[in-house]
């Protein structure tokens, strides 16, 4: 009988022993929401389907419901194509280069509060078909202005102090 109630017992010790190594504590102060991790901004409207996707993003990020006198985020958002490979050794499926490029303002009022720009580049494969190369270039870029919009907001997470 012991034998049967040995395991039984140093399971339920061992059980006891993880359960007080838990807890739901912040390890780093109190979490009393006063950072920037509770941060609310009015979103200007995007001006193209990347900067939609970019402040989809943000706004995940930052669901806070805001007030009007919280301050505004913009984005302004450019793409490029930065120059290609120059060898000619093959003639399809070439590499086209893709740069996605954003600005994020946070303004309150005339006052600028924090700007940073950020970017991100990829590649799709061209020389197929019209619309796939269409498609191959959007998907290129929507992967890029997601990448862009982490970019982001690790920039605001790490720069953008909010006034009190």
């Amino acid at each position: 009988m012991t034998r049967r109630a040995l395991p039984v017992l140093a399971a339920a010790l061992l059980a006891g022993l993880l359960s007080a190594c838990t807890s739901f504590a912040p390890v780093y102060g109190d979490r009393s929401g006063s950072g920037v991790d509770s941060v609310r901004f009015n979103f200007f409207a995007p001006d193209s389907r990347l900067e939609q996707l970019i402040l989809n993003r943000l706004k995940v990020a930052f669901p806070g419901q805001a007030a009007p006198s919280d301050p505004l985020l913009d984005i302004v958002t450019t793409t490029a194509s930065p120059t290609g490979s120059i060898s000619d050794a093959i003639s399809v499926a070439r590499p086209a280069n893709v740069r996605i490029q954003s600005t994020v303002t946070i303004r309150n009022g005339d006052q600028v509060l924090f700007e940073a720009t950020r970017f991100a580049d990829t590649s799709y494969q061209t020389g197929k078909l019209t619309p796939v190369d269409m498609a191959s270039s959007q998907g290129a870029q929507e992967t890029a202005a997601k990448a862009v919009a982490e970019a982001l907001r690790a920039a605001i997470l790490a720069g953008y102090r909010p006034t009190p």
